[in-house]
């Protein structure tokens, strides 16, 4: 424990010392950097300041979001006498020319087959109505939220002053393209798959996939509707169905609110489902046995914002209550030689809640798209969590902390976050861990016309006292928690100490024909595994890497995430192969905001077995 203190604190002091320092302007980068997106950084959002500003009070200024200076001077306070909402198709449409028009035949062909969103669909994701007075706040997040809505590309919110005292508001946006259809056929197997993130205008979203595999006689099929805003309410409904070759599957119906905006005052959530899939807990024999899992699971969770006062600049600070309940029941479960000490078995989870959460968004462009506006959460959390769980008729107590900050530097964004949590039985504690996340991404950097930016992410795991057994263990499994994409089910090293890093550099394509754009990028990973005994980076464990090059095919009028095409090598794979070149493996999805919602409790994620 001593050493996990220290750790701890070494960390934190590196972590100021590494915000104070990078807060400096630079004078060696060799290219020309411009601010994200159209602003320049503003002085709030230095991190470095923000750490100050945990202790040092200082009143509100007014929060006027991504919203021009000017509109929060001419129309604060006035009456809101009209909302005029306009939705357009995905082709041949201009926020910034409002009087042009589709003039292709393909841009009108395309937009004839679409569903345009419905007028109705826009007015309920707005935080204000008629008769209410102009806030600059809820109208920059009712701008913000419309953007987060899948199945639009676009959107600006205007005012005009119509008398002294009164304002209507424009609201501009702009679809885009929600359908998209693949199919894949050969020797052996033939498939289809729909996806539309608008159906019928209303915003709802389908993935219907099917393939039938000729050789087995077997099928997967899988079926996912969501509904985002069920009649203003803010809640969303899921209903999910999986099933592949192999039978296993994952079914479940969902109804959840969530805090959608630092202005919401509740949340919680209600799930209930079932699963079921076969894997093996025993690494050393050849071949693995394969263990049956099943399951039934039930979720309920609430949370209450309070907001208090605001001493943290442009922040909307909430403290959070939350409660919930989770019980897991086994149907079918590995057999006791397997699992000796029933780490599979049925539980009940009890967890409470508190903490403050203060965050605001900034939106800058040229992160995950091309030239479209994106919203960066900015703030912080810091909470507790406390929990019982019983098990295999027993009583376990749990307590964890969780912190997280970011905020934008002079040379680009920078997240912590850090969590500590365990089991309390009998005068034990078990199953202690250490979890820290990193996340940085640079100012972005012009080369003639091309643009690129540098990502880095940083995850450390620490598991102290943890259960024997293989299931609470750690591993770089591809379908691990914080695997290797191409390791595949690799349990070779094991360990209960797990370090991961990664980098990219993505550059951003001037080039574009019919919307869609390549843009080439070089990433490399890094992962190594250990024991308690010791910190991870020593020279007994090894550091194993993965290296890609390959071209994102991104598409400023579709919503579907981007397609990718790489071509990965492996010096080495524990157990398999060394110099190793793979194709189409990489999927780049770990480059994740950070998130400053404290809302839905739970443990700190471990492997894949949580």
């Amino acid at each position: 424990m001593k050493k996990i203190n220290l750790f701890i604190c070494f960390f934190f002091v590196l972590q100021v010392f590494a915000l104070r320092v990078c807060a400096q302007e630079s004078d060696t980068i060799p290219f020309r950097i411009i601010p994200l997106g159209s602003n320049k950084e503003e002085d709030a959002d230095n991190l470095g300041d923000k750490v100050k500003k945990l202790f040092i009070k200082k009143k509100r200024s007014p929060n006027t979001g991504d919203l021009e200076a000017k509109d929060y001077i001419l129309h604060e306070g006035k009456v809101i006498r009209n909302i005029i909402i306009s939705t357009h198709d995905p082709f041949g449409y201009s926020l910034k020319d409002t009087l042009k028009q589709p003039s292709k035949w393909i841009e009108r062909a395309g937009n004839d087959i679409h569903a345009k969103t419905k007028r109705f669909v826009v007015r309920e994701l707005l935080l204000f109505k008629q008769g209410d007075r102009y806030d600059s706040l809820k109208v920059s997040e009712s701008e913000r939220l419309v953007r987060a809505n899948q199945s639009i590309r676009r959107v600006e919110i205007k005012g005009k002053n119509v008398a002294k005292d009164s304002v209507d508001l424009y609201v501009n946006a702009i679809d885009s393209w929600s359908m998209i259809f693949t199919g894949s056929v050969s020797s052996s197997r033939v498939g289809a798959r729909i996806r539309e993130r608008n159906f019928l205008g209303l915003g709802h979203t389908f993935d219907n996939r099917y393939r039938h595999n000729f050789e087995r006689g077997k099928s997967l099929y899988q079926f996912n509707y969501s509904v985002p805003n069920i009649a203003k309410t803010r809640i969303r409904a899921n209903v999910n169905y999986y099933k592949n070759e192999d039978e296993h599957y994952n079914k479940s119906i969902s109804l959840d609110r969530p805090f959608y905006s630092p202005l919401a005052k509740y949340a919680g959530g209600i799930t209930v489902g079932q699963r079921y899939y076969q894997d093996s807990l025993d690494f050393v024999r050849e071949p693995t046995i394969q263990n049956n899992f099943k399951y039934d699971y039930k979720d309920f969770w609430l949370a209450k914002a309070f907001r208090i006062n605001n001493y943290w600049n442009k922040d909307i600070t909430n403290l959070v209550v939350s409660g919930r309940y989770y019980k897991r029941n086994f149907k079918e479960t590995p057999s006791p030689e397997i699992d000796s000490i029933r780490f599979f078995s049925n539980q009940e989870n009890y967890f409470l809640g508190i903490g403050l959460s203060s965050r605001h968004y900034v939106k800058r462009k040229f992160i995950f798209n091309y030239d479209i506006d994106e919203d960066i959460e900015v703030g912080k959390a810091f909470g507790l969590i406390a929990a019982l769980q019983r098990k295999n008729q027993k009583d376990r107590y749990y307590l964890g902390a969780k912190g997280s900050i970011g905020g934008f530097l002079s040379t680009g964004y920078l997240g912590v976050e850090a969590q500590f949590g365990g089991f309390l039985n009998k005068n034990r504690l078990e199953q202690q861990t250490l979890s820290i996340k990193t996340l940085y991404f640079s100012n972005l950097i012009a080369v003639g016309q091309w643009k690129m930016r540098n990502f880095v992410n940083m995850n450390y795991l620490y598991g102290y006292n943890r259960l024997h057994s293989p299931a609470d263990l750690l591993s770089l499994h591809q379908s691990d928690y914080l695997g290797i994409d191409g390791f595949g089910d690799n349990r070779e090293v094991l360990g209960t100490q797990k370090l991961m890093m990664e980098y990219q550099l993505q550059t951003y394509s001037p080039y574009e024909f019919l919307g869609f754009r390549m843009a080439p990028f070089f990433n490399a990973s890094f992962g190594v595994l250990g024991d308690s005994k010791k910190f991870v980076l020593n020279q007994e464990n090894p550091v194993f890497s993965r290296f890609s090059l390959g071209v994102m095919l991104s598409n400023d009028y579709f919503v579907f995430k981007n397609i990718q095409l790489s071509i990965s090598y492996y010096p080495s794979i524990p157990g398999r192969e060394n110099n190793a070149i793979k194709t189409n493996v990489f999927d780049n999805n770990d480059f994740k905001l950070m998130d400053f919602d404290f809302s839905k409790p739970s443990y700190i994620r471990w492997n894949r077995w949580d």
